[in-house]
């Protein structure tokens, strides 16, 4: 009987962990995030990335044969929101979604899920109208204006909210506001500029407005809070920077053997393969990113082996890539210098430092739970 009661007692426990590292990797993955790049993506293949104007015609913000917003007054309310879900082209879907993810999870954390689909139900509709009834075309689509809210609300309170800790990189903002620029010059064909332009505005009042909400001694509390570790997720600029240096290093393999890149060992194999050949062949900069690449490579290695992610450790000067535990409490690991280590050592075992990395990881891992 006290065996039984054991049992029972252990699975119970073991039952409560996993629902709690389950919900807390629900959190770090933004839900509302996800469910709004499935249900884009379910459209997507539904329209053929919006080539298929029978699938799309309940999802325009109105019927190409009808005037004004007959069909929304009529009843067909979800027209106002449709639309953001609809892409034409596989690069236009593939940008938006990632931007989706960038910029929501980091709102989802912040404010929660309620407040992250209120936002979008508002900033999609504002969006949409706007295109709608200043250009008198309902031939429009993409999550673009909802993106623009959600970067101007980011940006904003990033800016003004010492609480919203997590703002843009300066990088970003940028490169975010010079597209909005091209975008209006008509030099990348067709695009939904009003609704650009109503969701930048509608997520930047909508975050100066909260931050004006906050009474003086709110402000001053918030003040005094003590700087947080600057770890903040991957951004966009980060994602395309990473994965070009990954491209770097799995065009090492010949084309017909680069689906060896995909395992830890292959991964592995490749790494030595360069290092064996003496000092990158780049200068400068390029060097110190060939060099970088590799690092990243062999960390996308540990991934694959432990389950650790990638985050940014953002000092304000530079935005490092480094590895952390899921979960709470977080473990940061540096990279490991490879190219360092193999300028000191000739004869560097890749695969064993490999096997001491993953060692070491698991130790601090166990010790931390």
């Amino acid at each position: 009987m006290i065996c039984v009661v054991y049992c029972l007692t252990a699975i119970v426990v073991r039952t409560q962990k996993y629902i709690t590292d389950l919900m807390k990797k629900i959190k770090l993955t933004s839900p509302v995030s996800m469910a709004l790049i499935a249900l884009s993506g379910v459209i997507a293949l539904i329209s053929n990335l919006g080539s298929s104007q029978a699938a799309l015609q309940l999802l325009y913000i109105a019927n190409p044969q009808h005037a004004g917003l007959q069909d929304i007054v009529s009843g067909q309310v979800w027209r106002l929101i449709t639309p953001i879900f609809i892409h034409f082209g596989i690069m236009h879907f593939v940008f938006n979604m990632m931007w989706v993810w960038d910029l929501g999870k980091l709102i989802e954390s912040k404010k929660g899920p309620g407040f992250y689909i209120g936002f979008i139900l508002l900033v999609g509709a504002l969006s949409n109208l706007a295109q709608y009834l200043l250009t008198r075309s309902p031939f429009f689509g993409g999550m673009s204006g909802v993106v623009y809210g959600l970067f101007g609300y980011v940006w904003i309170r990033g800016r003004f909210d010492p609480t919203f800790s997590d703002g843009l990189h300066k990088t970003t903002v940028n490169m975010m506001l010079a597209w909005f620029v091209l975008c209006w010059t008509g030099l990348l064909g067709p695009i939904a500029n009003w609704a650009h332009t109503l969701g930048l505005l509608a997520g930047v009042v909508w975050a100066y407005l909260e931050n004006k909400s906050l009474g003086p001694l709110e402000m001053i509390a918030a003040e005094s809070l003590p700087k947080k570790q600057k770890l903040e997720y991957l951004s966009t600029s980060d994602m395309l920077q990473i994965e070009q240096q990954r491209q770097w290093v799995r065009e090492h393999y010949l084309p017909e053997a680069r689906g060896k890149y995909a395992s830890v060992e292959g991964k592995l194999n490749i790494i030595s393969a360069i290092l064996s050949q003496g000092p990158t062949t780049g200068q400068g900069e390029k060097q110190e990113q060939e060099q970088r690449a590799l690092e990243i490579v062999f960390g996308d290695a540990l991934v694959q082996e432990t389950g650790l992610q990638w985050a940014i450790w953002n000092d304000d000067t530079v935005r490092t890539p480094v590895l952390i535990t899921p979960g709470s409490p977080t473990i940061i690991f540096p990279l490991v210098t490879l190219p360092r280590l193999a300028a000191h050592n000739k004869a560097l075992d890749v695969q064993h430092l490999f096997t001491a990395s993953v060692a070491s990881i698991r130790q601090q891992m166990q010790g931390s739970s």
